[in-house]
């Protein structure tokens, strides 16, 4: 089964808090797993403290944000922040105390005229850690939303953002890997789909990075009818790139593809099972024009080559430290922000799987652009919105048009003039008591004694003063009151747990 996750919270610690509180089970099991996987590629004891420090300090230099999420994602599971750095530090990590890890991943983009790019890949990795990742989709509070298949804890993996770019993303071996702590590669591969406002821009954002592990970031981008895509190669010694072919065909495992760092591949001597697969895909798809998403799903479904295929199984005769398996498969819709996550390897996948098209596409509301209210009165309300509440204009008001536009701070108040029917009954602050329908508006205050004192006199009040609390320790303290026509508003004073750290 695919767990999916979709954050209400867009400031960076408040949605990893919420994120850390909601899965504080599965985040202490990544970070008590992978204390595990730590300690048995060093062959004794990992000090993850001092791995998470090191590693948080890169990702505040290189992504602030993100640092802040984990430091969310921390406090809410309960954990150190170090050791959450630690596991979103885990490529590093391993590299740095001398891991020879699986070979991971097998990723097919296929270009194409006049379509969206076909994006697949399948993801191997430890089978102990099989149940321990999501589909997490997090919203942003410039309205832009970015989805990733990651493990509890890490701020991202493979994933689309909804400006017409993705990632996949495969581990590789460098002869310098392992010099200390670089910028984690996963919290590159969330940053750039968080940030990029286009391909350039995440390219740019790539080359500039120093890392300690090896990755290929393979970046798939397609807007106005247009695509393209380019596996960047990070490692210690520089960058490289790899291109698409004639057909628009780009696959890519685990060792270099580019010059010089092919030179000191260290796959091509621990985990050569990766040139096998890389022939196979390509040689089952090249030439192809009709590739889709299930044939490649299809290409990939080989056991060829056992535990190094590119549909990957539990060896039951490896010890349980060695057994590797796909973890999941995974294809990116690109063109509309999406992807479908199929738990397990490409034989397990039904024949028609693909990303979600525009037509089957989840809604992405942004946020309340504005609200209206009719009244037989323009006049009274402006007066009251604009003259008593000291809320300014959207738009000029033009008394004669019988309308008005008043800027409540971050969605719009339209007023019209409407003489039809009557008004609906006057709404109380006891839920119960009131008809079904919209209840109320309330605006955020700093001190509730101020607003109150600035408006007694001045408004109808509907109670006293109400504070409601949450088993959190979130808690409010508001008071309604009426506008002219009757409609309830509330000014409000929250407390939240955790906001602004």
């Amino acid at each position: 089964m695919t767990r999916r996750f979709r954050s209400t919270q867009t400031r960076p610690w408040d949605r990893g808090h919420e994120f850390g509180s909601a899965h504080a089970e599965q985040v202490g099991a990544s970070v008590a797993a992978y204390q595990q996987l730590f300690d048995r590629a060093a062959g004794s004891a990992v000090d993850l403290d001092h791995w998470g420090t090191l590693a948080l300090e890169r990702i505040t230099a290189a992504a602030p944000a993100l640092a802040d999420e984990i430091a969310g994602i921390a406090d809410g599971a309960g954990l150190s922040v170090a050791a959450v750095a630690a596991i979103n530090a885990r490529t590093e990590v391993l590299a740095a105390v001398g891991s020879i890890t699986p070979s991971e991943c097998s990723t097919v983009v296929r270009l194409r005229d006049g379509a969206p790019p076909v994006s697949v890949q399948a993801w191997d990795w430890f089978a102990e850690l099989a149940d321990l990742w999501l589909v997490w989709e997090i919203p942003h509070e410039s309205g832009h939303v970015t989805t990733t298949v990651t493990e509890y804890g890490i701020v991202g993996k493979i994933g689309v953002n909804d400006r017409g770019l993705g990632v996949h993303f495969n581990i590789l071996h460098h002869t310098g890997d392992g010099n200390g702590i670089g910028v984690p590669v996963h919290v590159l591969a969330r940053a750039v789909l968080d940030e990029s406002r286009d391909l350039n821009h995440a390219l740019v954002r790539l080359a500039q990075a120093e890392v300690s592990a090896s990755t290929s970031l393979t970046l798939v981008a397609s807007t106005g009818g247009e695509s393209a895509a380019v596996s960047v190669e990070l490692n210690p010694g520089g960058i490289g790139y790899a291109l698409p072919d004639p057909d628009g065909l780009l696959v890519h495992t685990n060792h270099f593809l580019s010059s010089p760092a092919n030179l000191h591949d260290r796959e091509l001597r621990d985990g050569p099972d990766t040139v096998i697969r890389f022939d196979m895909l390509r040689r089952r798809l090249a030439g192809r024009p009709d590739v889709d998403a299930p044939a490649v799903v299809e290409a990939m479904t080989s056991h060829l080559l056992g535990g190094g295929a590119t549909c990957c199984h539990v060896d039951p005769a490896l010890p349980a430290s060695a057994r590797f398996e796909t973890l999941a498969t995974v294809s990116l819709d690109v063109e509309n922000g999406t992807l479908t996550a199929h738990s397990g390897g490409p034989c397990t996948i039904p024949a028609d799987f693909a990303a979600p098209t525009k037509e089957n596409t989840v809604l992405k509301l942004k946020r309340i652009d504005n609200m209206d209210i009719l009244t037989r009165d323009v006049d009274a309300l402006v007066e009251f919105y604009h003259g008593v509440l000291g809320l300014p204009f959207h738009l000029p008001y033009e008394k004669d048009e019988e309308w008005a536009a008043i800027d409540m701070g971050n969605v719009t108040l339209y007023i019209f003039k409407s003489e039809v029917g009557e008004h609906a009954p006057r709404r109380t602050a006891v839920n119960p008591d009131n008809a079904p329908g919209y209840d109320s508006i309330a605006f955020e205050v700093d001190s509730l004694d101020e607003a109150e004192a600035a408006l007694d006199g001045r408004v109808e009040w509907v109670d006293e003063r109400i504070q409601w609390k949450h088993p959190s320790g979130t808690w409010y303290q508001y008071r309604p009151f009426f506008d002219p026509d009757g409609n309830m508003l509330y000014i409000t004073e929250p407390h939240i747990v955790g906001a602004g750290a």
